[in-house]
């Protein structure tokens, strides 16, 4: 009995390190259009704070599911902010796939997802609405599934 409370105890310690030592992250995704995304529509992004505080400071990655048919090797998209943050939009461009045409993100079967990193130690204020529209050549870019912002808080 007591070397199964010990094992028992290991376990619980071990879980409560781990999960300390974890960022927090939120996140929303949005479902593109299945005829592909239309180069005027705009995803809106209603970042919630993970707490009561007003402030909140971390980093921004935006993540990409896709089909294996996506015609390109990346994607260019522009984050906007809430118009009285008196920021100017970001220009992102995130690869899909390296220069051999291997996907780089995480997939099963015939969707991948990618997800990159694109600002860093950045300070929000809540509420706070980001943007997401691509700004690829094409007018519709066909076999997007999903596009997700995801906010990782740096607070402890």
């Amino acid at each position: 009995m007591a070397k199964l409370l010990s094992v028992v105890a290991v376990i619980v310690a071990t879980l409560i390190t781990v999960s300390c030592g974890q960022q927090r992250e939120s996140g929303t995704f949005h479902a593109v259009d299945a005829s592909g995304w239309l180069y005027g529509d705009t995803l809106f992004y209603n970042l919630e704070p993970m707490d009561s505080d007003s402030i909140w400071h971390g980093d921004i990655a935006v993540a990409v599911r896709h089909t294996a048919a996506y015609p390109y090797s990346n994607i260019w998209m522009e984050l906007g902010y809430n118009p009285t943050d008196n920021l100017s939009p970001d220009t992102l461009n995130i690869l899909l796939a390296d220069a051999f045409g291997n996907w780089q993100g995480r997939g099963l079967g015939l969707s991948f997802q990618r997800v990159d990193t694109v600002l860093h130690n950045l300070t929000l204020k809540t509420p706070t609405t980001l943007s997401l529209r691509h700004i690829m050549r094409s007018d519709r870019l066909p076999d997007v599934e999903q596009i997700g912002l995801i906010f990782i808080s740096n607070d402890k």
